[in-house]
């Protein structure tokens, strides 16, 4: 898997912007991902980010339902989106 998104910045500079991706299994934290995308300026066209394939876990172990949440953030503390989602890790699917 990857992450790919694309953003608009539209009236002022956006300094220092990171994301960070935590995952869940079962309540416990599996993984904690952060990334420092840079610092933009306003323009019309979107920035789109393309983050490196990842491998998900593999085995008995790893299957089952999972929860995540991604966030963008500023130098300044400034929340840009705050989102979760949930995925699941099966050997088989229908």
């Amino acid at each position: 898997y990857s992450f790919r998104f694309s953003f608009i910045v539209s009236n002022n500079i956006v300094s220092g912007l990171k994301y960070t991706n935590t995952v869940w299994k079962t309540g416990v934290r599996v993984e904690n991902q952060k990334m420092m995308l840079g610092t933009f300026s306003p323009q019309p066209e979107p920035y789109i980010y393309v983050g490196e394939e990842e491998t998900t876990p593999a085995g008995i172990f790893a299957r089952g339902s999972y929860s995540a949440k991604l966030k963008f953030v500023d130098d300044d503390g400034k929340v840009y989106l705050e989102m979760s989602y949930y995925f699941e890790i099966r050997k088989d699917w229908p």
